[in-house]
């Protein structure tokens, strides 16, 4: 049985990213309806970018599952080549018509299908809550193909909510993480740098790709 969240947004386990286009085509440039669009760089990577100043120096970055498109622009302002990507086609025409003038590569497509055209490209990658956004039954096939983005001596930040609750269908969503999601990214090739606690349950880690 659906928890009401789950009936709300048609959220089916089996058609995991499918409620995510209704979401944003019922949305506009102001982001109403959409329950994480806050219209600015995400508190906990900004948070983070005061402790942790970027260089983009030209290097490429990709921003995973990117919304309303603002942590992209971030990025750009702090000199990344960026390419950003969501699955669902109106997110991206959003963020289009938002930053018109952005040279931010905003582009759609599915972290549940393999993009082998970014295959270890990217010098830093950027994840807030997308695995936590799909089913648990996802989690290792969205982790391995996130890790799969990052470029030798590549970077990966990832910022994820962290809970106590068994990681089940009927618990999300979000279908908070547990600690052991540190775990499986470097099952996936990468090493630990550092992981830092923001509150009560939001992990920031920094993964490296050491290849």
């Amino acid at each position: 049985m659906k928890n009401s969240t789950q009936q709300r947004f048609s959220i089916q386990e089996n058609k995991p990213v499918d409620w995510f286009e209704p979401l944003y085509a019922g949305s506009n440039k102001a982001g109403d309806g959409v329950p994480w669009a806050t219209m600015d760089t995400h508190p906990s990577f900004k948070r983070w970018l005061a402790k942790n100043p970027l260089v983009g120096g030209a290097k490429a970055a990709l921003v995973v599952g990117c919304g309303m498109g603002d942590d992209a622009i971030e990025l750009e302002r702090l000199g990344f080549v960026v390419t950003a990507f969501d699955v669902s086609h109106t997110a991206i025409k959003l963020c289009k018509e938002r930053f018109p003038q952005s040279k931010v590569s905003f582009v759609q497509a599915d972290l549940l299908q393999s993009q082998g055209q970014w295959a270890n490209k990217f010098d830093f990658v950027l994840e807030i809550y997308t695995v936590q956004a799909l089913p648990p039954k996802y989690e290792h096939q969205l982790i391995e193909n996130i890790a799969g983005f990052v470029a030798g001596c590549g970077k990966l930040l990832v910022i994820a909510e962290v809970g106590n609750n068994q990681r089940d269908f009927a618990n999300g969503p979000p279908w908070l993480l547990t600690p052991k999601h540190i775990d499986s990214f470097v099952s996936h090739g990468l090493s630990l740098q550092n992981t830092d606690l923001q509150g009560t349950q939001t992990y920031v880690t920094v993964f490296e790709n050491t290849k």
